[in-house]
C-alpha cells in the first residue's frame, strides 16, 4: 500500500475528540461522561483499541526499522465543551527512541501508523500513513526509567476503526485497592503479530495470562534503570511492545461477586528471558535477539501513564490548545 500521510492527522498538534457513541464499559459505577468510548468486555473490542506502529531509524550507516504497537487513550476537557477533549497514542520509549533501551538514541526518521478502515477503499481494508517525522513531538515521563510515550493524536473515527480508552478505564493506585485488584487476576492483551499482522487488515493477537506480581520494590525496567514493573504470566514476543493490557477487575472480590469489569492495567514493554543464570534483565520486545522466554511479561503499570498525561508539560500542552482554539473565529 502507498505510504501516504495520515491526512489532516499528519499535523503535529492536538485534536479535539468526541468520543464514539456506543456502550460504556461495564463497571461496578457508572462511568463519567469520558466513557462513553469502548473498550467494552469482548475479545472483538479489546483487539480494536490497538494500531500498529512501524518506525524507521539510522544507526550508524544502516537504515533500520522496528514494529510494534500502541493505542488510544481520551482525556476529557470541559474547556472544550461537552464529552470532548484530547487524544493520545500510547507505546513504549523504546518504540519512539530506538536505542533507549541500550542507552542510545538513534536518529528517527519516519513513524508509520497502520489502522483498519470502517469502510474498504479501493480494495483495501487498513491504511497505514505516516504521523511523524523525526523524534519530536512525543511526551515522555520525567522519570527517565518509564518505557512510556504519547503522542497527541486523533484519528477521525468516522474513517477508521479503532476504539479509544477513557482515562477513567485506567487501573490507577486507587483504583487497583478499591478494585480489590489481586494476584492471580485474569489478564488479557492484544498486539502486533510479527510472524502475520494481517494483509488486507491489521490482524492483532490476543493473549490471556494472570497478574503474577506487582512488587512495590524498584527493579531494573526494559530501559535498564531502576523503576516499577508489574509482572504477568502472558507470553510476550517480538512486536507487543506498547501492547495494552487489560485486567478483569470482576469476579470474586471477598465475599462478593462483582460484575465482569475491564480496567487497562498497564502497558506491555518486555519479558524475562530465561538462561542458564536465570539472572538475565528484563529485555524489550522488539529486538530480533533469540532468547528463551520465561513467559513473564513485565508490563509499565497504567498510574505511571495517568502521571504523564496529568504532568505539567502535557497539561501546560492542553492548556496552550485550548487557548488557541478559543481565539479561532466560529464556523
Amino acid at each position: 500500500m502507498s505510504l501516504k500521510r495520515f491526512g489532516a492527522y499528519a499535523v503535529l498538534m492536538y485534536f479535539v475528540l468526541r468520543p464514539a457513541e456506543g456502550k460504556p464499559l461495564p463497571q461496578n459505577q457508572q462511568p463519567d461522561a469520558a466513557a462513553t468510548t469502548r473498550p467494552r468486555s469482548s475479545t472483538d473490542a479489546i483487539r480494536k483499541t490497538v494500531g500498529f506502529m512501524r518506525v524507521t531509524f539510522v544507526e550508524g550507516d544502516q537504515r533500520k526499522e522496528i514494529a510494534g504497537t500502541c493505542f488510544f487513550v481520551f482525556y476529557p476537557d470541559e474547556r472544550l465543551g461537552k464529552d470532548r477533549g484530547f487524544a493520545y497514542l500510547v507505546t513504549n520509549r523504546h518504540m519512539a527512541v530506538p536505542g533507549v533501551e541500550r542507552g542510545m538514541s538513534f536518529p528517527v526518521q519516519q513513524v508509520f501508523l497502520r489502522l483498519n478502515l470502517r469502510s474498504p477503499a479501493l480494495a483495501m481494508e487498513s491504511f497505514e500513513g505516516m504521523v511523524l517525522a523525526g523524534n519530536n513531538h512525543w511526551f515522555f515521563p520525567s522519570d527517565d526509567a518509564v518505557d512510556l510515550a504519547v503522542l497527541p493524536l486523533a484519528p477521525d473515527q468516522a474513517k477508521y476503526d479503532y476504539e479509544v480508552i477513557p482515562i477513567s478505564g485506567l487501573a490507577t493506585k486507587d483504583r487497583t485497592r478499591t478494585e480489590s485488584i489481586d494476584l492471580g487476576d485474569t489478564v488479557v492483551f492484544a498486539g502486533y503479530f510479527y510472524q502475520f499482522p494481517g494483509q488486507r487488515r491489521i490482524q492483532p493477537i490476543v493473549r490471556q495470562g494472570v497478574l503474577a506480581m506487582m512488587p512495590d520494590e524498584e527493579l531494573k525496567t526494559t530501559l535498564q534503570k531502576p523503576g516499577h514493573l508489574y509482572f504477568a504470566d502472558a507470553h510476550a514476543f517480538h512486536g507487543n511492545s506498547g501492547s495494552p493490557l487489560f485486567v478483569n477487575a470482576g469476579g470474586m472480590r471477598g465475599n462478593t461477586v462483582t460484575p465482569f469489569s475491564v480496567l487497562l492495567l498497564g502497558v506491555i514493554s518486555g519479558y524475562y528471558p530465561e538462561g542458564e543464570t536465570f539472572s538475565v534483565p528484563a529485555a524489550t520486545v522488539l529486538t530480533g535477539q533469540v532468547h528463551d522466554n520465561s513467559g513473564i511479561a513485565t508490563v509499565v503499570p497504567a498510574y505511571e501513564l495517568r502521571a504523564l498525561l496529568d504532568s505539567r508539560e502535557v497539561q501546560s500542552a492542553r492548556d496552550a490548545a485550548v487557548t488557541s482554539q478559543a481565539k479561532q473565529p466560529p464556523h
